[in-house]
């Protein structure tokens, strides 16, 4: 049988969660980025997309929304010690991000749903 091993390094969690969304933000402006890309020639007509400016838009959004949580996330980071102490109580940190910037990354998703399925409507 194992012996349990001694987690006496509070800084993983924080570090690994704080991995978790840096990989998040990452896959989203890539999102984002292959939104904007269209097809190559003008005279493709079966593959459907949207406009130029609704694509440069939506990829311009996206590209704010990655900016905000990684700022916030930076600045979190750098609040809460690296992910070792919580400054207000003194002992480990509750959360890397706050609760509301998993609400807008959810509801920026939502929003990029939204607007591919109105692409694909519209385009039909």
């Amino acid at each position: 049988m194992n012996a349990p091993v001694d987690r006496d390094d509070p800084g993983l969690q924080p570090e690994r969660t704080l991995m978790s969304w840096q990989r998040t933000l990452i896959l989203l402006a890539v999102v984002g980025l292959l939104f904007m890309r269209g097809s190559l020639t003008n005279d493709v007509d079966s593959v459907l997309q949207a406009s130029p400016p609704v694509r440069v838009a939506t990829a311009a959004a996206l590209l704010a929304v990655c900016a905000v949580l990684a700022f916030h996330l930076w600045w979190r980071w750098r609040r809460i010690g690296y992910g070792t102490r919580d400054p207000g109580t003194g002992g480990p940190p509750s959360a890397v991000a706050r609760p509301w910037a998993m609400a807008f990354l959810c509801s920026s998703v939502l929003a990029l749903s939204v607007v591919l399925v109105l692409t694909v409507l519209a385009g039909s």
